[in-house]
């Protein structure tokens, strides 16, 4: 009995160490060199098969997941980590049964990093009986998200239900996110664009089975958990970096300043996209501004209710979020507020700053003409209406940065930019900050100096500008992304000259260090017109 009970405990603790030993030193999984086939391997392979144009690889498996393709070309895409240097280990597998793959080139060849970056096409092989047909794969430093609706139809303005997958590129574990989404195309102007911007609502179905659909409330690469999200094509602005550093600019800025629960900015991150099975180039996945990004109540909540307008135009606004009816009351506060711009200085002075906060709006003033936001002077700007110590006050934030750091519309080529060089000295005129500053509205001048100063030693600084730009070029270039956008949307325009965007943004601020000592003189230079 005592022998059985020794080696009882004896092959308990083997099997202790043995599940230790696996826990800290995990079996390393196979990688993809070993699907990679010399050419007399292959040629002994194709060797009495043919060649077919069939498709007999719907499917291609990494990690557990079914990658991306583009069906047109027969491109598959993985997604890496293009920080790493080294290759991310498993092997590829095809989605349905009886059919191999082999790589016909062999990525653990090559340098990762250069790989990525270049977008190298990489030979696939698949086999089915007696055919074989040549595939390609992809590896990208971007995560990537797919779209496909029920019907295959391409999403309108309509609109069209489907599911969305959301794979990671720095993690090849839980790396697939899916969900059943529906999607619109949104926008204003870039509608014109043929590369369109998207909204995208999440869902989940119900557990009860009755098939009715509920929220699916997401958090995608650092950012809110929601259910609604926004797709930006960024198609009119050419080095597709102008727009992220204006909007982080504002979030470690402005937006940090305004003491809120909600956040008085908004997040983008770069991911790639498909649609039905067709690559759609790089795109920002957006935060959308809203009552639950500002923490403001809305209609059929506590009272009392608070107010979300959008300068769509001069003179043209809306008011966003979902109403039963608009009234008249609604826009009592904006149109106050308009009254006092348009009217009389003694009456703007001693009313505008009951009806709105003061300070917000001379960071707004400030980073117009900081990131030289000429699409903003009379549009793309929200206005929150929050009630706060027994009255409404009226906040701002601005919007849609795609125009800036010198660029203007260039109205002779349709939807796009160009970039003007005689902006660069000129001002952005906000004509509230002007009016604010004109008539040193609660000491708006001194207060602009000071601001001005402070910001300079932070994200208006040379180091914080010049770190963004090169951070947000590693990402959109070094993917491969911005290079693939080019070769799908060749009339958008691509400019990879980042060196002379960093110069053009410190000069900038130079330009302000010495017009921003006397902000009243400021009002007098020129003013960019469209």
């Amino acid at each position: 009995m005592r022998n059985r009970r020794t080696a009882l405990g004896i092959g308990l603790l083997l099997l202790i160490c043995g599940y230790l030993r696996f826990v800290a030193f995990p079996p390393e999984l196979p990688d993809m060199g070993t699907q990679a086939l010399t050419g007399q391997r292959a040629e002994a392979l194709m060797d009495g098969r043919t060649v077919t144009e069939e498709e007999i690889l719907p499917g291609l498996i990494f990690a557990g997941e079914e990658l991306p393709c583009d069906r047109a070309s027969g491109t598959f895409y993985l997604p890496v980590d293009m920080d790493e240097p080294s290759w991310e280990r498993g092997t590829l597998q095809a989605a349905v049964s009886g059919v191999k793959v082999w790589l016909l080139d062999n990525p653990l060849e090559d340098d990762k990093q250069e790989a990525v970056r270049s977008g190298k096409s990489y030979r696939l092989l698949a086999v089915k009986g007696d055919v074989c047909r040549e595939y390609a794969l992809v590896f990208t430093g971007l995560p990537i998200l797919t779209l496909d609706t029920d019907t295959g139809a391409e999403i309108r303005y309509e609109e069209i239900y489907g599911t969305m997958r959301f794979y990671e590129a720095d993690s090849k574990a839980d790396w697939v996110t899916e969900s059943v989404m529906s999607a619109h195309i949104r926008g204003g102007s870039s509608r014109l664009n043929p590369k369109k911007s998207y909204k995208m609502t999440l869902y989940k179905k119900n557990q009860t089975g009755s098939g009715a659909l509920r929220q699916n409330h997401l958090s995608f690469l650092g950012m809110r958990e929601d259910d609604e999200w926004l797709l930006y094509a960024m198609y009119s602005e050419d080095t597709k970096v102008r727009d992220k550093l204006s909007l982080d600019v504002w979030n470690e800025s402005g937006a940090l300043e305004i003491d809120s629960e909600g956040f008085y900015g908004y997040h983008m991150e770069y991911i790639e996209v498909f649609q039905n099975g067709e690559y759609y180039g790089i795109y920002g996945l957006m935060e959308p501004v809203d009552y639950k990004q500002l923490d403001l109540t809305k209609e059929n909540e506590a009272q009392p209710v608070e107010y979300l307008y959008k300068q769509k135009d001069p003179g043209v606004f809306e008011l966003k979020g979902s109403w039963t009816e608009q009234t008249e009351e609604d826009f009592e506060l904006l149109n106050a507020y308009l009254a006092y711009l348009e009217g009389d200085n003694s009456d703007f002075k001693e009313a505008v700053p009951d009806l709105i906060d003061v300070d917000n709006a001379l960071d707004v003033w400030l980073y117009l003409q900081a990131v030289i936001g000429m699409d903003n002077i009379e549009r793309n700007i929200f206005y929150p209406a929050v009630w706060e110590d027994g009255q409404y006050r009226l906040r701002f934030l601005p919007w849609d940065m795609d125009y800036s750091w010198g660029n203007v519309h260039d109205f002779d080529a349709g939807n796009r930019t160009r970039f003007s060089e005689e902006i660069l000295t000129m001002r952005i005129a906000w004509k509230l900050g002007d009016r604010l500053i004109e008539l040193d509205v609660e000491n708006a001048r001194e207060k602009v100096k000071e601001r001005w100063q402070e910001l300079r030693q932070t994200v208006y600084s040379d180091e914080w500008l010049t770190e963004h730009i090169d951070s947000y070029a590693h990402q959109v270039v070094d993917s491969g992304a911005f290079d693939r956008d080019g070769a799908r949307w060749v009339s958008s325009g691509h400019n990879g000259d980042y060196e002379s965007l960093k110069e053009l943004a410190c000069g900038r601020m130079a330009f302000l260090d010495e017009q921003l000592q006397d902000p009243l003189a400021y009002l007098d230079l020129k003013e960019y017109v469209e």
